[in-house]
């Protein structure tokens, strides 16, 4: 379940609850972290194969997970075709 509202830092702690892996006030240990961010850095380069070679599902979980809003996909201005 994604907490889309929360602070990117304040949902892992959930999920670390969650999966038992952090006790109730327990806070994010680094270690935890760096797990988290080696797993988001291997979903973004399998996601690197889907899309455009600028802009891809990888960029799109890079975004999200190391919060580099550049890397967010843009909005399509463009009209529609009559």
């Amino acid at each position: 379940m994604a907490y889309p509202d929360i602070p990117l830092e304040d949902e892992s702690v959930l999920m670390g609850r969650r999966t038992s892996e952090l006790g109730p006030d327990e806070r994010m240990r680094p270690t935890l972290r760096d797990f988290a961010n080696q797993l988001a850095g291997r979903c973004a380069r399998i996601g690197d194969r889907y899309g455009d070679f600028d802009r891809n599902v990888g960029d799109h979980i890079r975004a999200v997970m190391h919060v580099i809003p550049a890397l967010l996909p843009q909005p399509d201005t463009a009209p529609e075709p009559v």
